[in-house]
């Protein structure tokens, strides 16, 4: 495949990328301390799983309303400013909570945000890109993305180490995050310009997926199910023996590789295919997930982080990239929905059942069962590649 010398970021991907670097310094600002914050307060692994599964379920359920209706309208501006919105009001307002169902409710709603503008952005982003450079476009709004949740934990590392960990510093960290939250809400209404319809779009609408997105579909559903989420990777680092302080730290040098890496692989994944990446991106989790349940030492935990940046950088750019390819314009939107939401009902459940491994049998369980699934995961995307590749040569 020949690409363009200097292919140019449009301008709504360059918008959306920024849109997404404040909003995941609010994001991930929090992300790092929340586990803490919630143990402090004596909730349960299990606990922590379920509102992490909450959150997760909340998003995907919603992609899948904002991403029909972003197709159904053909406006992808308005489902992500009223997203944007929703999870930069629920995030500063866990500074005031102090038990489950308030944390919970919040993390919903936060959820439903993420949601709302999850599906149309990534549309957003593919319709503003030409089919030859999307890989790269995805890769660059990953990077700029990523840069904001390295950011984000630095800093609350920093307030951390000034103000020592409490009840009370989480919360001065929780309400900072209305800052980045504001901008990226108006960086949505005066930088984000609507892209054309497909004049095809209502008739796109009706049309049926082909197999490769419904086996692609069902093989990241079936690796999600499984996957340990990052509140309890976090809490497996810090009974390892990283001090808590340093957690938020480890977060964001396992986020900095991930930023790092998205771009290159994006441009990597448009010249070679990007279901290679994606497909070598769940082995490299089953082999984190492995490793984790061995109880670590320090130093093995470090370089299982970094391997766990490697895998978001060959899964998430270049997923969302594979999914644009697999469909047309005008359902890109509904595409999106039906895969988020397929995918997060398995999260919700995973979320849960792996935090009740954990604290009914042990955290090694959790861990090895989790490696299975993505394991599972990996050979369903790699039986697709395989005949991905035979339906090239016979054609």
């Amino acid at each position: 495949m020949i690409l363009p010398r200097n292919p140019k970021i449009p301008r709504n991907v360059f918008v959306v990328a920024f849109v997404a670097l404040f909003s995941g310094f609010g994001q991930d600002l929090i992300t790092p301390v929340l586990p803490a914050f919630m143990t402090a307060l004596g909730l349960s692994r299990a606990g922590i799983g379920l509102i992490d599964g909450l959150l997760q379920g909340a998003t995907s359920i919603f992609r899948f309303i904002s991403g029909i209706l972003s197709d159904r309208f053909s406006n992808r501006k308005f489902f992500v400013f009223l997203g944007y919105t929703l999870s930069s009001i629920a995030r500063p307002l866990l500074a005031l909570t102090g038990s489950l169902a308030p944390i919970a409710t919040l993390r919903t709603i936060d959820g439903v945000g993420k949601g709302m503008k999850d599906a149309p952005r990534d549309a957003l982003v593919a319709d503003s890109a030409v089919a030859q450079t999307r890989g790269r476009a995805f890769g660059f709004h990953r990077l700029i993305d990523t840069i904001g949740s390295v950011f984000g934990p630095l800093l609350a590392a920093g307030l951390l180490f000034a103000l020592t960990p409490a009840l009370r510093t989480y919360r001065i960290i929780f309400a900072l995050a209305i800052i980045p939250g504001a901008i990226a809400l108006i960086l949505i209404l005066f930088g984000i310009r609507e892209p054309k319809p497909s004049p095809r779009a209502r008739a796109e609408l009706r049309q049926k997926f082909s197999w490769k997105f419904w086996l692609f579909t069902a093989g990241i559903a079936i690796a999600m199910l499984t996957k340990i989420n990052d509140s309890l990777f976090l809490v497996r680092a810090q009974d390892t023996g990283i001090p808590q302080a340093w957690i938020p730290v480890l977060f964001a040098g396992f986020t900095l590789l991930y930023a790092l890496l998205s771009y290159p692989l994006g441009i990597w994944s448009d010249r070679i295919g990007k279901l290679p990446l994606i497909t070598s991106g769940w082995l490299v989790l089953a082999l984190v997930e492995f490793g984790f349940a061995k109880a670590p030492s320090i130093l093995l935990t470090l370089t299982l982080f970094a391997l766990y940046g490697l895998f978001f950088a060959l899964t998430e750019g270049s997923g969302r990239a594979f999914i644009a390819d697999l469909v047309p314009q005008g359902a890109r939107g509904s595409a999106y929905a039906i895969f988020h939401t397929i995918v997060g009902l398995g999260v919700i459940i995973g979320g849960y059942g792996l935090g009740r491994i954990w604290d009914t049998i042990s955290p090694a369980a959790a861990f090895r069962f989790a490696s299975l699934g993505s394991t599972l995961g990996f050979l369903v995307l790699l039986i697709l590649l395989i005949k991905t590749r035979k339906t090239k040569l016979s054609d």
